[in-house]
C-alpha cells in the first residue's frame, strides 16, 4: 500500500451504518492501514440541491446515449457521481499521485494487499491512467488459458472493447489523468460507468484491467443487496 496515497471510501456512516461497519472491519483484514482511509460521502440522494445545475439529461453530445438510463436517473445514481467528484477534488486539493476508490459493496480477495503491491510493480513499466480491479458484470480481459485460473499470478491488459469501465466499484487512478477528466465533469449525462467511459474516450485516457480481478462487487453478485435510494 505505500505507493497509494489515499484510498476513497464512496459510503455513508450514518445513511450505510452497516456496509461501514463491514468495511472497516474488512479493510483491515484485508491489509488496508486505517490512515489511507478517507470516508467520501458528503451528498445523499435526498440531499441533492438543484440537481438539474449538475446533471443534464438532454446534454447535446457527438455520440448517442451510452445506457438507457441517461435521461432518468436515480437520486442515488446522481449523488453517487457528485461523490467520486468530491473524493477526485480532495485527492487534486492533496496533491495526492495514485488513488484508489471504492464503493460501499467491495468484497477484497484475502490476498488483495499482495496482488496490489504485484500489480503496481507490474504498472510501474508501462503507461496507464485508470485500472479496473473488479470484473463487473463478470467480463474479463483477453488472456491465455493458463492467465485464466484466479490462482494466476497477477497481470495487467489491455480492455477488449473501449467500454472499459466494468463497474465503478473499485477503480485505481492516476490523479494527474482525474484532474484532466474533471474539467468536463459537470454537466453529467450518464450514470457514473458510462460517464467515466465517456470521459477516459474524450480525453484519450489508458486503462487496464487487472486479471484476475481483486475486488468483487457484492450488489452485482448477489451477496449484498444495494443501497443505492431510488
Amino acid at each position: 500500500m505505500q505507493s497509494i496515497d489515499a484510498v476513497y471510501i464512496l459510503c455513508h456512516p450514518e445513511k450505510e451504518s452497516s456496509r461501514w461497519q463491514r468495511l472497516q472491519e474488512h479493510f483491515l483484514d484485508r491489509g488496508i492501514p486505517k490512515e489511507k482511509w478517507v470516508q467520501m460521502a458528503p451528498t445523499w440522494g435526498d440531499q441533492i440541491d438543484d440537481v438539474f445545475r449538475l446533471y443534464d439529461p438532454f446534454l447535446p453530445r457527438e455520440c448517442p446515449y451510452l445506457s438507457w438510463k441517461g435521461r432518468a436517473l436515480s437520486a442515488g445514481e446522481i449523488s453517487l457521481i457528485i461523490n467520486f467528484w468530491a473524493a477526485v477534488d480532495h485527492a487534486i486539493e492533496h496533491g495526492h499521485t495514485t488513488i484508489l476508490v471504492f464503493e460501499s459493496d467491495v468484497l477484497l480477495r484475502d490476498d488483495f494487499s499482495t496482488r496490489l503491491t504485484d500489480l503496481m510493480g507490474l504498472l510501474s513499466t508501462r503507461p496507464w491512467d485508470f485500472v479496473s480491479l473488479s470484473d463487473g458484470v463478470g467480463t474479463h480481459a483477453e488472456r491465455p488459458d493458463s492467465s485464466a485460473s484466479v490462482y494466476a499470478p497477477t497481470g495487467v491488459y489491455t480492455p477488449p472493447h473501449q467500454w472499459v469501465f466494468r463497474c465503478c466499484d473499485s477503480m485505481l487512478f492516476r490523479v494527474d489523468f482525474l484532474q484532466r477528466i474533471r474539467k468536463t465533469a459537470f454537466p453529467f449525462r450518464e450514470c457514473l460507468d458510462w460517464e467515466l467511459n465517456y470521459q477516459l474516450a474524450i480525453h484519450r485516457g489508458i486503462a487496464l484491467w487487472v486479471e484476475p480481478h481483486l475486488v468483487e462487487q457484492g450488489s452485482c453478485k448477489g451477496v449484498l443487496v444495494t443501497s443505492l435510494p431510488s
